[in-house]
């Protein structure tokens, strides 16, 4: 059995300083506090980083993604594929809409949506595709992009994990008709909550603006980012390059020691600049064993887990849990398969079974990397 001497000190992320103290009070002075200067600011700023025409900042990530189909006039009867391997969000938001989340598997070398079995859920209620890029892996989006194009459909990107991540020397989010990152708490740009959407299109910038507030026309939402929101997002911006330099240089540690014949640290695609907002581990242990290295490792302060259960079998998917047990394929008079029935075979192979999370962000030491990385490595071994 793996014993340390100690439990591990493994540091909280973020840490906010006297820089942060110092934004908030800015916004406290100026005596306006939600959608002016420093959102406009932070939204020229993301813009500039991301080489993206225009960038509008929300609340957060989930209102970004429900903003981003209503600008793309996704609504009843309309099919949006999505991927069962995410944060409830990215499949919840189109629910919101009340259009159908068509779920399809994952491919394995990126754990996002698999562009063959993509082009095959196409069908002539598709209307758009939210594409995941999960931990800050790139998806395979040039080739989902390329299927969204030959059929005439919108990609939205969830980058939520991505910022800063790139395929062929392109930010991710900047592909599809709209990009959606988060600023929650935990993500690589912390400002508490909140998030920010890009697009390339003119049109849809003007749409995403005037529904973003009240006061439009057309049916709008409150999605308004804060101020505070946006002066913590500013500095995230500022600091973003050296983080994710220090988060791969996490992940090059965790995977030179992780030496277990049974634990894989899952690297990216050649051609692509990964961020590592967290490590994914595919650990090909019986699921009794697996259990035991999670406890040995929460013992010894190592914050090894699990990731997410697959999101088509989530309790807001079934009937009973929606709005008067009315869904969204009610509308269609089609025949209401539960999601939690659909053979989704690589999404339980892994989701259930095999992925796990380490979360080596910057302010993690090396050594502390290199340390967990040993344990675990000791761990699965004495597992088998």
């Amino acid at each position: 059995m793996s014993t340390v001497s100690q439990p591990i000190h493994w540091p909280v992320w973020p840490q906010y300083n006297s820089e942060h103290e110092n934004a908030v009070l800015r916004v406290i002075r100026s005596n306006q506090l939600f959608a002016a200067k420093e959102v406009q600011l932070f939204e020229e700023e993301f813009s500039a980083y991301t080489g993206s025409k225009y960038a509008i900042g929300v609340g957060n990530a989930t209102q970004g993604l429900h903003l981003a189909l209503a600008a793309l006039g996704i609504g009843p009867g309309d099919e949006v594929i999505v991927t069962p391997y995410s944060w409830i969000s990215s499949a919840s938001c189109v629910l919101m809409q009340g259009a159908i989340p068509v779920f399809v598997d994952l491919e394995t070398e990126t754990f996002g949506l698999d562009p063959l079995r993509v082009e095959d859920a196409i069908s002539p209620r598709t209307k758009a595709v939210i594409l995941v890029h999960m931990f800050g892996l790139p998806a395979k989006v040039g080739e989902i992009c390329d299927v969204c194009s030959r059929h005439g459909i919108s990609l939205i990107e969830d980058a939520s994990h991505a910022h800063g991540a790139m395929d062929n020397a392109r930010h991710l989010g900047t592909f599809g008709s709209i990009g959606v990152f988060s600023l929650h708490q935990r993500k690589a740009i912390s400002t508490g909550d909140g998030g920010v959407l890009v697009t390339e299109d003119a049109t849809i910038y003007d749409q995403l603006r005037r529904m973003r507030s009240f006061g439009s026309d057309k049916l709008s939402y409150n999605y308004r980012m804060t101020e505070f929101s946006a002066a913590l997002g500013r500095i995230g911006l500022t600091n973003l390059d050296r983080d994710n330099m220090l988060r791969a240089e996490n992940h090059n540690l965790l995977r030179q020691n992780l030496r277990s014949r049974r634990a894989r640290v899952i690297q990216s695609r050649v051609n692509t600049k990964p961020v590592f907002y967290s490590n994914l581990i595919d650990l090909d242990l019986p699921f009794e064993s697996q259990q035991k290295v999670l406890i040995q490792c929460s013992e010894a302060g190592i914050p090894l887990k699990r990731t997410w259960q697959p999101l088509n079998k989530h309790p807001h998917f079934k009937r009973e849990n929606m709005p008067n047990k009315v869904t969204p394929w009610d509308c269609i008079s089609s025949i209401y398969v539960e999601p939690k029935d659909l053979n989704l075979s690589l999404s339980l192979e892994f989701q259930e079974r095999r992925l796990l999370e380490l979360d080596c962000h910057p302010l993690v030491p090396h050594e502390v990397v290199v340390q967990a990385a040993s344990f675990i490595s000791t761990s699965c071994d004495n597992a088998t």
